[in-house]
């Protein structure tokens, strides 16, 4: 099993917090990643990871931005207008806000109405996204650029996964010698803190129309 392409934190860091050293339990550490980078994704409604050549049917508000999901935008290639397959001049648009995928246009965009089709819309050609550690490892041309706030939020779930391996997870407390123990518990499966940075770099679902 290798890493997946969204993955936010490396083997070498996960084995640094939890003190082992490389061998036969890497297997277990790169589902662990690849699970957490993926509850973090789903709990962020977003992709992090840097790519080029992303393609996105955007609607058009009729105001004078469009907005692109995978952040921070680094270029965009190409804006088309799918009504009539006409290329946008990249001389009338600008990356208003890498950070909100903002793209300006001072005449404006084309309105969508609820009711117009997957043709009534712009398709936006890009590349975006954070560099995670192990795009840059990878890669010698990359460097690193992805918060660590957010690699420390996947150790930390890498981290409490490899704590409760092999532990009942229906078990919300129980008796030992006398003692009791609870457990904490999370509809996400992440922890308070986790949640607390996640929470800065979540994204409520845009609307694919403006009615």
């Amino acid at each position: 099993m290798a890493l997946a392409t969204n993955a936010l934190t490396t083997i070498a860091s996960c084995e640094a917090e939890l003190g082992l050293t490389a061998s036969e339990q890497d297997a277990l550490l790169t589902r662990y990643i690849n699970t957490a980078s993926d509850q973090i994704a789903d709990y962020c409604n977003r992709k992090f990871y840097y790519t080029s050549g992303i393609e996105e049917k955007i609607a058009g508000s009729g105001d004078a931005f469009l907005f692109v999901g995978r952040t921070p935008v680094t270029s965009i290639t190409s804006v088309v207008w799918l009504g009539d397959d006409s290329t946008v001049s990249g001389s009338l648009y600008e990356i208003w806000d890498v950070d909100q995928g903002a793209i300006y246009n001072s005449s404006g965009w084309n309105y969508t109405r609820l009711s117009d089709t997957q043709m009534d819309r712009y398709k936006v050609t890009y590349i975006g996204g954070w560099i995670t550690p192990q795009q840059d490892a990878d890669d010698g041309g990359l460097t690193r650029n992805l918060p660590f706030d957010l690699e420390t939020a996947c150790i930390n779930i890498v981290t409490a996964l490899w704590q409760k391996k092999g532990q009942d997870r229906t078990v919300k407390s129980e008796s030992i010698m006398g003692a009791s123990v609870s457990y904490e518990s999370h509809d996400s499966g992440m922890d308070a803190s986790v949640i607390a940075t996640l929470d800065n770099y979540k994204r409520m679902d845009r609307l694919e129309f403006i009615d």
